[in-house]
C-alpha cells in the first residue's frame, strides 16, 4: 500500500513549543516567586518544561487532567528549590504564562511549504498531539495553522494520548486513511516514533536540533527538516532509513 496520508505532531514539530514554554515560563515564575532573580526564573522554567516528576506522562496516560498536571509541575519546582508555594500559585502562574506563551508562538519555516506541497499532491494531512484541545486551538490560530488539517486529535479526544496505538488509529480513521498507508512525523522517540510504529504507521523521526546523537541503527528514517519529505502525485516519497537510538 502506498503512503497517501500523513499525520503530524505539533509541539516542536510544527511550532517551537520548547522556546515558547521556557520564555513564557520565566514570566510565570516571576509572577509566583518575584523575589528570585531572572536567571533563577529561567532555570525554573526549564525544570517545568523537562518535568522531572513525570506529571505530563501521567496526563497523557489519562490519570491526571490538564490543569492538575500543570499545577503539580509548578509545585514540584518550588519544592525542589525549597521555596514556599503560594496558595494561589497556579492561578498566578497561568495568568502570566498564557499571554506570554501565545506571544512567543513561532511556526517553523518549512511547515507551510510542506503543507502546500501535500495539498498539491493530494496527500491527506492530519495532526495528532498530546496536548489538550484548549491549549492546542489558540496555538494553531496564533501560527496560522488553524483549519489546515483534515483531522485534529488531541489528548482530550480519547482521554489519553501517545504512545497508545489507539490514538494513532483514531487519527487515521478521522483522516480517512489506513495506518499502513499513513506516515507519522514527530520529534519524540517513545511517544511519536515507537507509538506510530506500534500502530502500524510509517514513523519518521524529526530531529530539528540534531542534539540527540544516534546510538545504533534501527529501521526508522530520520530528518532534520520537513523539506526532506517529498509529497508526490502518487503518494508520499519517504526518506531513506537512518540511524536512531536502539530501544533495547
Amino acid at each position: 500500500m502506498s503512503v497517501t496520508a500523513v499525520l503530524l505532531d505539533i509541539d516542536d514539530t510544527l511550532v517551537d513549543t520548547t522556546s515558547a514554554m521556557i520564555g513564557a515560563g520565566a514570566v510565570g515564575m516571576a509572577a509566583v516567586w518575584p523575589e528570585q532573580d531572572p536567571q533563577w526564573h529561567e532555570h525554573a522554567a526549564v525544570r517545568f518544561r523537562t518535568d522531572p516528576g513525570g506529571f505530563f506522562r501521567r496526563y497523557t496516560a489519562g490519570t491526571l487532567d490538564f490543569e492538575t498536571m500543570r499545577a503539580h509541575r509548578l509545585a514540584e519546582v518550588g519544592v525542589a528549590h525549597g521555596l514556599p508555594v503560594p496558595s494561589r500559585a497556579f492561578e498566578m502562574y497561568e495568568k502570566a504564562f498564557r499571554p506570554a506563551f501565545l506571544a512567543r508562538q513561532h511556526r517553523y519555516g518549512d511547515v507551510l511549504p510542506f503543507l502546500q506541497a501535500c495539498d498539491e499532491a493530494g496527500i491527506a494531512v492530519g495532526a495528532l498531539t498530546n496536548s489538550s484541545e484548549e491549549a492546542t486551538l489558540p496555538k494553531l490560530a496564533a501560527t496560522d495553522l488553524a483549519g489546515r488539517f483534515g483531522a485534529l486529535v488531541t489528548r482530550d479526544t480519547l482521554g489519553f494520548g501517545k504512545p497508545d496505538a489507539r490514538v494513532f488509529r483514531e487519527a487515521c480513521e478521522r483522516l480517512g486513511s489506513e495506518p499502513a498507508g499513513t506516515a507519522y512525523i514527530g520529534d519524540e522517540w517513545e511517544a511519536d516514533i515507537v507509538g506510530a510504529s506500534d500502530a502500524g504507521l510509517h514513523p519518521i523521526w524529526l530531529r530539528r536540533r540534531g542534539d540527540n546523537t544516534p546510538a545504533s541503527p534501527v529501521d526508522v528514517p530520520f530528518i532534520t527538516t520537513l523539506a526532506e519529505v517529498s509529497p508526490v502525485a502518487d503518494g508520499l516519497d519517504l526518506p531513506d532509513l537512518g540511524a536512531a537510538p536502539s530501544t533495547g
